[in-house]
């Protein structure tokens, strides 16, 4: 019976890549991992934490043109908030009011590749108020049936993502808005996210 049920969460994880790796169909009109040649495999880094359940290997949302680099934006944001933005790659991130007690130097990458993925700073930083993350999906190939699993997967050490894949320690849900094509979803603490849309493997 184990055995069946490992066939089973097989099966289903083979599904989300393939729904991940569809390509994007265009939203309602109306609303309501094999590593890149010569880099360290996030599989073989992360097999530690991969049988202790501290980490959790998910499929990546790609972008349907890849970043030729990767694209940074610094702002200093105080108490009253603001916003970090990058267009070519479809994100922005506010910062509410009173998220930060004093000014502070916010910087986010836009990381080069496939891979819809974000590194931020100051690194460990946590806030008194959950920042908000949208990123524009018409950029990647989320469509209809995996835009129903996206979540924003934190990873601590870039070394942690593949080329289709990434092992994360934290997901956290959003929601998507049909009418404009986006999800939102809440960061706490810094160092990197990744948009996922469903485990890249079964325990």
């Amino acid at each position: 019976m184990h055995t069946t049920f490992r066939r089973i969460g097989t099966a289903v994880s083979l599904a989300l890549l393939a729904a991940c790796s569809a390509e994007p169909t265009s939203p309602p009109m109306s609303s309501a991992a094999a590593p890149a040649a010569g880099a360290p495999s996030a599989d073989l880094l992360g097999l530690g934490g991969l049988l202790n359940g501290t980490l959790r290997l998910v499929a990546g949302v790609k972008r349907n043109t890849p970043l030729a680099a990767p694209i940074t934006v610094t702002q200093t944001i105080g108490a009253s908030g603001g916003t970090l933005s990058i267009p070519a790659a479809g994100v922005t991130v506010t910062v509410p009011a009173g998220a930060v007690s004093s000014n502070v130097v916010f910087t986010m990458t836009a990381r080069a590749g496939s891979l819809v993925a974000y590194d931020f700073a100051p690194h460990g930083v946590t806030f008194a108020k959950p920042l908000v993350f949208k990123q524009n999906l018409a950029v990647t190939n989320t469509n209809l049936v995996s835009a129903l699993l996206l979540q924003l997967g934190y990873y601590s050490d870039p070394s942690l993502l593949g080329t289709v894949t990434a092992l994360v320690s934290e997901l956290t849900g959003g929601s998507v808005n049909y009418s404009t094509w986006t999800f939102t979803s809440s960061i706490r603490h810094f160092s990197g996210y990744i948009m996922s849309c469903g485990r890249g493997g079964d325990d």
